[in-house]
């Protein structure tokens, strides 16, 4: 008589890693480093562009100020 030893375990099969090259994983890295110092570049033109605008405005606002008297108040 077949002995019944429940149902049976699956395996899953193994797949042996693909180690890559210390040379190419080196290549990679530096290849994301200079897109992320790239990006890093772009956005630093940006701050920039914008902090001139800032300063310009704040030089109008002073001059503006400065040209501008304030009338005096009206008693009531």
């Amino acid at each position: 008589m077949a002995k019944d030893n429940g149902p049976r375990r699956r395996r899953v099969p193994l797949v042996a890693a693909v180690v890559q090259p210390v040379a190419k994983r080196l290549a990679r890295m530096e290849d994301l480093l200079i897109e992320m110092r790239h990006e890093q570049d772009v956005k630093l033109k940006r701050i920039i562009s914008l902090q001139e605008q800032i300063d310009r405005l704040t030089e109008h606002v002073r001059a503006n100020r400065a040209t501008t008297r304030r009338s005096p108040r009206r008693k009531k």
